[in-house]
């Protein structure tokens, strides 16, 4: 009985039917839904295999940029270097003089006016007083120390330091003095020498420590006070200490 109620009932469409509604609303969806979740785990997964591409594609990217900023500056320095020794050479030539390029190491901090450390020694021919310049015979300072491979240098601005100065016209003479500040003021100028700004002080040889013609600075601010004895002005000098990083030291 059941079984031929079951036939007719198949016969009538009543299992197609249902089968029709399971697949539209049950089936159908799920199979949808599962389908749309696989294809969005691939894309999520493509996207998180393509963004670690994209990270180690940056990574060597900024790796190469590092290395070729590197070389960029290596070579930089390497041309600064080279047209150093050139004018080394030049300086050397025009004056017959056994030079030495130096690197810088350090500042001194504790002496007031400034002081430098520079990478040559004993071994490499240097002594107390050589004379410290810059290409264009400008006057850095002198050495006050040795060690075996390194120097002790005193600048020009140090309150340790004199130089007796002469106008470019060798009509002036005067002595240029560091102070605490690193500031270069010239002195005991006689009262009735001709002294304006923006004439080129010169050493004049008459210390003993300096050799005649090396360039001191330019004469700034007069002052000439009637009561003092001696005229005195502010120099401006031809390099700061702060931009250094190679001198040269005249050895002989």
């Amino acid at each position: 009985m059941v079984a031929a109620g079951l036939f007719f009932t198949d016969k009538a469409g009543f299992f197609d039917a249902s089968v029709n509604v399971i697949n539209r609303f049950l089936i159908n969806p799920a199979l949808k839904t599962m389908f749309y979740m696989g294809s969005e785990s691939g894309f999520l997964f493509k996207n998180i295999f393509g963004v670690r591409g994209l990270i180690r594609e940056n990574i060597f990217l900024r790796n190469q940029r590092d290395f070729f900023r590197g070389e960029y500056f290596n070579l930089l320095e390497l041309k600064e270097e080279n047209e150093l020794l050139r004018q080394a050479l030049d300086t050397q030539k025009s004056k017959s003089r056994n030079i030495s390029l130096a690197n810088i190491l350090a500042f001194d901090p504790f002496h007031a006016g400034g002081a430098l450390v520079v990478d040559k020694g004993k071994m490499q021919g240097m002594a107390e007083g050589n004379e410290v310049i810059l290409p264009g015979n400008i006057l850095v300072g002198r050495v006050k120390e040795v060690s075996e491979k390194e120097s002790r240098v005193i600048l020009i601005s140090s309150p340790q330091s004199r130089v007796t100065s002469v106008t470019e016209d060798g009509l002036t003479k005067g002595v240029v003095t560091g102070s605490a500040s690193g500031a270069l003021n010239l002195d005991l100028v006689l009262k009735d020498a001709e002294l304006r700004p923006g004439q080129i002080l010169l050493t004049s040889g008459l210390d003993g420590f300096f050799e005649r013609g090396l360039l001191v600075g330019e004469v700034g601010k007069i002052i000439d006070d009637d009561s003092a004895p001696f005229k005195k002005a502010l120099i401006r000098p031809f390099f700061n200490s702060r931009d250094l990083k190679q001198v040269f030291i005249i050895i002989d």
